[in-house]
């Protein structure tokens, strides 16, 4: 079976049309709490609590057999002693070209609960250790850190912690950061619980960029009731670091939902990615497998859309068994070639998309003047995503399209 796109030279044409549909249901994991989805070099990577480690999962494609559900393990870190209790929310981010894991965890003693980060050791599957990332000014029980990367590459850490020494209140606090695991400045209360809906927790932040505008998505409530649910912050200045320019959105923008076909109890911590082919966007989020089930959780995800005001629009919660419509791309992306450009020695710098799933062992770049003619200028293997090849034929009638097998 062979899927092609084609570019003529400086115009793109095609688009990328499903050749079968499929659908899914709720929950995709059986068990977990607290999911982190990134997508990276035409994979989907996964983590979520384990209370042990961290491990970190990879998965073609969003939903099926092939989906985050049935995610291979491609690595397990072991936070080094004492700190290595109760690890909880892990992220995997990538910031300049270089993966890291965050998560929080403690020396058994819940109190002592910090926010920890490691780094990928070279292109190994491995990650070292680089240490506790935390404000000096105030090293004080910390959990669900996030890292916030602004447009101008500024970065910011984002995590739940107390205002004291003592368990109580969870507000939410942010800080500038110097590199990625170095906390650069003192620590700014970004959010606290002030309405019925949040209790006195709010926790599980995550970052969503779209348009100029930053949302922060956060769990609120008790996590281990009905009623936990989600809150968001709005961002659309750019001044991260103070209070004042983010907005909090006055209901929960996903909660415990009842409705004729089920029922979806304390939807809660998250994150958020794209399909296959980024035409969709997808929350990922835990809740709990029946009413009063407790810290007892299972993963769930759905498709959201944007609003005439350029927020996002969760909807409800969709209940367990009921079919969802797969993840664009998720049955079938293109392949694409993305761009086409001259470089400084009049060479035409061709850039391609290999075809999403990763189903096949290689795929080409090829060229013609004819539409019927095709000659192969760039080999490339399945397993690699992108390619950006030199082209230095001559002449004006020149064509492009990715063409692979399987």
């Amino acid at each position: 079976m062979a899927f092609s796109a084609r570019c003529l030279f400086l115009g793109i044409f095609g688009a990328a049309i499903p050749l079968w549909a499929g659908t899914f249901v709720n929950p995709i994991l059986s068990d977990g709490a607290d999911p982190w989805v990134i997508f990276q070099n035409g994979y989907y990577y996964f983590t979520d609590t384990t209370g042990g480690d961290v491990e970190i999962r990879r998965a073609p494609r969003l939903a099926g057999t092939n989906g985050i559900g049935n995610a291979v393990l491609m690595t397990k870190f072991f936070p080094p002693a004492p700190d290595n209790k109760e690890v909880w929310a892990p992220e995997l981010h990538v910031i300049k070209g270089t993966n890291y894991i965050y998560y929080a965890a403690d020396d058994g003693t819940n109190a002592d609960h910090r926010m920890f980060a490691a780094v990928q050791h070279g292109q190994s599957s491995t990650f070292d250790f680089l240490g506790k990332v935390y404000d000096s000014t105030t090293d004080r029980w910390a959990i669900d850190g996030t890292v916030l990367e602004a447009d101008n590459g500024a970065l910011y850490f984002i995590w739940s912690g107390w205002p004291a020494d003592v368990d109580g209140l969870q507000n939410l606090y942010i800080a500038p950061m110097s590199n990625p695991w170095t906390i650069s400045g003192p620590r700014v209360l970004l959010s606290t619980p002030q309405l019925s809906w949040e209790s006195w927790i709010q926790e599980g932040p995550e970052i969503l960029k779209r348009n100029g505008k930053v949302f922060l998505v956060y769990a609120a409530n008790k996590s281990w009731t009905d009623n936990e649910c989600l809150g968001m912050l709005v961002n659309s200045d750019g001044n991260f670091l103070n209070p004042g320019s983010w907005s909090k959105v006055t209901q929960p923008i996903m909660k415990t939902f009842t409705g004729t076909n089920g029922s979806v109890y304390g939807p809660g911590h998250c994150s958020m990615s794209q399909s296959l082919d980024g035409a969709e966007d997808w929350i990922f989020y835990h809740a709990a497998k029946t009413s009063g089930a407790g810290w007892s959780r299972d993963v769930r995800m759905q498709k959201f859309t944007w609003a005439a005001n350029g927020y996002p629009s969760f909807a409800l919660p969709i209940p367990a068994g009921i079919p969802i419509d797969n993840p664009s791309g998720d049955d079938f992306t293109a392949a694409l070639i993305t761009s086409v450009a001259s470089n400084t020695n009049n060479q035409r710098v061709v850039s391609a998309r290999a075809p999403l799933p990763l189903l096949t062992n290689k795929w080409a770049i090829e060229y013609s003047g004819d539409f019927k003619s095709w000659t192969t200028i760039s080999n490339v293997l399945g397993t690699q995503y992108t390619a950006v090849v030199i082209d230095s034929r001559g002449g004006s009638n020149v064509f492009y399209r990715v063409k692979s097998l399987r």
